[in-house]
């Protein structure tokens, strides 16, 4: 998976287009280990919307098959 493709996974999970992906101190995520976290074993970051909102996020393997996704709006 790259970053264009977490985008589009994000946008599709959010229901809104994602056009930035961060690392979860705010830098820009060049590449998907960038924003590997490795307990609960998954990806986190922060995330800017088309429409200007910034999230936090985090996307965590519960079993083999099944993604779990949460977001939470950042007021900063």
């Amino acid at each position: 998976m790259t970053i264009d493709d977490l985008k589009r996974d994000l946008s599709d999970r959010l229901g809104r287009r994602v056009e930035a992906v961060l690392t979860r101190d705010g830098g820009a995520a060049q590449e998907m280990t960038d924003l590997y976290q490795p307990s609960p074993a998954g990806f986190a970051g922060r995330l800017i919307c088309r429409d200007g909102t910034r999230l936090a996020w985090e996307l965590w393997l519960e079993d083999e098959d099944n993604w779990n996704f949460q977001s939470s709006l950042l007021t900063d």
